[in-house]
């Protein structure tokens, strides 16, 4: 027989199980009489739903309970300590995946605890819908790949702008309505209130706001400056929207630039020791496409570099703590014939590798690192923010060869112009370097790619608007200190990362060159190519945004026409309105969805919670931080929780190519929304991958059937609606019985502990707790010590313990209620008259101690302990009631805390505590003798003996009193039967 962890034979809670107290078909007729005489649980909650019938419960609670949630919470809970978690925006761009299932679920745990215990709410969800993943939906509408020329694509704007408002908002209608069914608490029909979209007026208006007052700060500015650049997109991408292909082949080039006059003009080369030959500097690089753009070559002054004289005899400048590596990667041995003192080596110049007759410079340069390559660093400053910065500190203009398709502009060789700098361009440099190239092999490397498109980006110099994340950094990484982060098992980590994240990047391009977007709010005079940024400007775009409700007149009007003569007075330029023209970039949509808290929390509310997934620290965690600390000088939020990724059961990424997808909508319709509400509760912030698979959420669903069992059991006792708080409390605390004191000690405590867990983002650990109190605390312990007297026992006994367990009931709702609210509401309607979470205000959280509940938890525990050595030793194979215990106590405590629950010293007793506790029929308790000196190995003696009465056929846990009449009860029966209670019935 399978025991319960203690030591119970295993039992469920559901009704039929029960068995001893129920009359089937194979009882004998005898005992069927008695069947109307016991307390049995009653109620007509299901057992289990089918799929059908669960959908129906679902749609029903969606409508007429969890449609009124959040308002009832703005208008019922207190505004005061009002808890505000901001919603991070996800693109609108395609059906919900099991990513956003973890975030919105998550999210709404969240919101769900505090509402239930009594903290009012402020949630507005979001969506971004601007940016490349919504405009290549539009361009793949009419046909097109976005391929075409950039006058083309200008021209097709406002069609483009069309065709992606229509995807977004229809994307955003269906997503709607799936997060509503997943039971996620906001305001779904209430547009501009209770949800945000980034293409809405209001929104826009604020973010052109924020952007303009930046600018007057002297925080946005433009420049010419490398980007990473999509020529598959046509457009600069920020560090967030790249992904890394790990397998990435590119060449790997070492190259000697000769130097002019053979190094003379450098004193620190004694060119007596040298025969009369030319002197190369070797270069080390995997993209000779920009080698076109070189303007100089970096070398560090801290480093040492010397000549040597390679095995084909020419002498070349290098590193010289890198000469062995060199000379291994070469496949040749090195001479070294001199040291070159670093402080002279600014005084060399070289010739261009394509142009002998271009004269470059030596610059001093800390980036440049002796870990491997030559000790000498290519320099092209349109091509590396490094090399941009070297250059830029010493006033050399950059040379900017490569247009927005990624191919050589009319600035560029011959050779090369309208080639595809990232293949042919390799192929023609390569060739062209002929002999001065020492060896040409191939890489295999990590590789930035475009996220949306999946092909490789390059830095490339354009004229772009950034913001000075360098003014920003300070003040920002200060913000940072004071936020939380959650999980805590990672918060260390997690930190290091935004702040290492903030530290190491000097600017951030906001400025984007597409069509569906927010337009960056600039003319520009078309003679000086200079922008325009005014007050009065801003207002005009303001006025006809309002009016307009959309931003489109921005493609479709000219300026000529929406600057009026009276603003063109304004402006701080003499010009006409013939030579201004619009810009035509975009705003990035880590701007455009960073400054979401200016509109949704306003100039001074600052969010208590940030929740997304972990990639949003180089994402929308640093995009806020860096706006909000820009605008207000603080962070957007007080702590950010981070959760992982979910992947297949084998930790692959779901892809439809790999046929693992299980989507939520496929999960809800198989298995109901609780089991993926406790599916996410369970394994989302366990590890950054989590896995899913119809194994574990079977398992969830198992979970839920188990405390649906258990709940089904609790109703069947109480009455609905229960007995008055006052009542049933001060006959609590007027109890006796330890076992009460001590479960009512350990309900309170559960009720405190998953709280806490809530309270600290620890989900998983609340399950798990949940589970576990549940199953062996609830079921496996005080729901079987009590049956007895809940089915057989007096009206005085019914009542006590159905009191505790409305209590129970009660409790297990509220600790449920955040992960599965369809089974707690639903269950609900079978004991209140109205929604659970409406009630739950007026409900008192817990029993209140009852007296010496320590003590009692100290006699329950040791007496837990016999019980164990008790079934060690029993045959379990038998009726326990049939079992006689005489037991033995080699511990003085032991005794004595067991003689509380059994004080009958030195004779059996079959009606004490400890037999219920034990199961048993009797138990005789015995203190250590006192001549047995022998130290006992057993803490407790135990002899079991097995009756040969019978029970009694009414409660078949006492012993008949006359064993030869089959329909005879016990004393106890007797006693209960002949009470008014039962009148009649017998």
């Amino acid at each position: 027989m399978l025991q319960n962890r203690y030591g119970f034979p295993r039992l469920a809670t559901g009704f039929r199980s029960t068995g001893r107290y129920f009359a089937t078909k194979n009882v004998a007729k005898e005992e069927i009489k008695y069947t109307n005489t016991i307390n049995l649980p009653k109620t007509k909650f299901p057992t289990r739903l089918s799929a059908a019938k669960r959908s129906d419960v679902e749609e029903r609670l969606r409508r007429k309970c969890f449609s009124e949630l959040y308002a009832w919470n703005l208008s019922a809970l207190p505004v005061e300590n009002e808890f505000v978690l901001h919603d991070g925006p996800p693109y609108a761009n395609g059906d919900l995946h099991m990513g956003h299932a973890v975030n919105k679920i998550l999210k709404d745990l969240i919101l769900k605890h505090k509402i239930i215990s009594g903290t009012r709410v402020h949630y507005v969800p979001g969506w971004d819908c601007h940016g490349l993943p919504i405009e290549l939906k539009a361009l793949n509408a009419f046909g097109s790949k976005g391929k075409h020329s950039s006058e083309e694509y200008h021209r097709s704007a406002p069609e483009i702008r069309d065709n992606a408002r229509r995807f977004a908002l229809e994307t955003i209608n269906r997503q709607r309505d799936a997060f509503e069914s997943w039971s996620v608490t906001a305001a779904w029909n209430q547009a501009g209130t209770g949800f945000y979209r980034t293409l809405d007026p209001t929104y826009i208006r604020e973010q052109l706001r924020l952007f303009y007052e930046l600018h007057e700060r002297n925080l946005i500015y433009r420049d010419l400056k490398p980007v990473y650049w999509s020529p598959s997109s046509r457009s600069a991408l920020a560090e967030a929207e790249l992904e890394y292909d790990e397998d990435h082949v590119s060449p790997s080039m070492y190259l000697k630039l000769r130097l002019v006059d053979r190094g003379t003009n450098c004193h620190g080369i004694d060119r007596t020791a040298l025969p009369n030959a030319e002197v190369y500097a070797v270069i080390w690089t995997t993209t000779p496409w920009t080698l076109p753009a070189n303007q100089a070559i970096c070398y560090n002054p801290s480093l040492e570099y010397c000549l040597v004289r390679s095995a084909a005899g020419e002498i070349l400048l290098v590193g010289k703590d890198l000469v062995a590596y060199l000379s291994e990667q070469l496949g040749q041995h090195f001479e070294v014939l001199q040291t070159v003192s670093r402080s002279e080596l600014g005084s060399l110049r070289y010739h261009h590798p394509l142009n002998n007759d271009e004269l470059l410079p030596f610059l001093p340069a800390a980036h440049v690192k002796a870990e491997k390559g030559t000790g000498l660093v290519h320099t092209a400053p349109a091509h590396g923010p490094d090399d941009f910065l070297v250059c830029l500190e010493h006033q050399i203009p950059v040379k900017s060869l490569i247009d927005e398709n990624g191919c050589y502009n009319d600035r560029a060789p011959a050779s090369l112009v309208g080639s595809f700098a990232l293949t042919e361009g390799n192929r023609i440099v390569t060739e062209e370097l002929g002999d001065a190239t020492l060896k040409l092999a191939s890489i295999e490397h990590s590789y930035p790619i475009d996220w949306r498109t999946k092909q490789p980006v390059m830095l490339r110099a354009s004229n772009q608007w950034f913001i000075d994340t360098n003014s920003l950094k300070q003040s920002a990484l200060e913000a940072v200190r004071d936020v939380e982060i959650f999980p805590r098992t990672s918060a260390d980590v997690s930190k290091r990362v935004l702040e290492g994240q903030l530290r190491k990047r000097p600017y951030w391009c906001i400025s984007r060159q597409r069509a569906w977007g927010v337009p960056i709010p600039v003319l520009y005079d078309v003679r000086t190519k200079n922008p325009i940024v005014h007050r009065s400007l801003l207002a005009a775009i303001e006025t006809r945004l309002m009016k307009d409700s959309s931003i489109d007149f921005w493609w479709t009007t000219p300026a000529s026409e929406l600057v009026s003569e009276e603003l063109l007075k304004d402006l701080p330029v003499e010009t006409t309105r013939e030579h201004l023209v619009k810009g035509n970039d975009i705003l990035d949509i880590w701007f455009d969805s960073g400054v979401s808290w200016r509109t949704v929390l306003g100039r001074d509310r600052v969010a208590d919670l940030y929740l997304e997934g972990i990639d949003q620290f180089t994402g929308w965690f640093q995009s806020s931080l860096l706006t909000s600390v820009a605008d207000r000088g603080h962070a957007p939020y007080k702590a950010i929780f981070v959760h992982g990724f979910a992947v297949d059961e084998n930790g692959l990424k779901m892809s439809k190519s790999l046929g693992n997808i299980i989507s939520p909508a496929d999960i809800i319709t198989q298995y109901g929304c609780d089991t993926l509400r406790w599916w996410v509760c369970a394994h989302a912030i366990q590890n950054t991958s989590i896995p899913v698979s119809h194994k574990l959420l079977a398992s969830s669903g198992e979970s839920i059937q188990k405390l649906r069992g258990i709940l089904k059991f609790l109703l069947g006792v109480v009455a609905p609606g229960g007995v008055p708080l006052e009542k049933d409390e001060r006959h609590v605390l007027q109890c006796d019985m330890h076992i009460d004191r001590y479960y009512v000690q350990q309900l309170n405590d559960f009720h405190r502990t998953v709280f806490e867990l809530y309270d600290s983002y620890q989900h998983n650990r609340a399950t798990a707790t949940i589970l576990n109190f549940c199953l062996s605390t609830l079921s496996g312990l005080y729901l079987h010590v009590i049956k007895d007297r809940l089915y057989c026992g007096t009206e005085e006994e019914h009542a006590h313990v159905a009191t505790i367990l409305t209590h129970t009931y009660r409790t297990l709702c509220q600790v449920l209620w955040p992960i599965v609210p369809f089974l707690v509401e639903e269950s609900w309607t079978f004991f209140g008259t109205d929604h659970f979470y409406r009630c739950c205000a007026s409900l008192t959280s817990a029993l209140s101690p009852p007296v010496d509940c320590d003590q009692s938890t100290a006699i329950i525990e040791r007496a837990l302990m016999l019980r164990h050595a008790v079934y060690q030793q029993a045959q379990l194979n038998v009726n326990t009631w049939l079992l006689q215990l005489t037991v033995e106590c080699t511990d003085d405590e032991d005794y004595r805390l067991l003689s509380a629950i059994h004080p009958t010293e030195g004779r059996p007793d079959s009606t004490t505590e400890l037999c219920e506790l034990l199961q048993v029929a009797s138990v005789e308790l015995l203190p250590r003798r006192r001549e047995n000196t022998t130290e006992s190995i057993e803490r407790f003696a135990v002899t079991v003996t097995k009756s040969d009465q019978s029970l009694c056929p009414r409660c078949r846990r006492h012993l008949q009193r006359d064993s030869h009449d089959p329909s005879c009860v016990c004393e106890r029966c007797d006693a209960v039967l002949r009470s008014q209670r039962f009148a009649g019935n017998s």
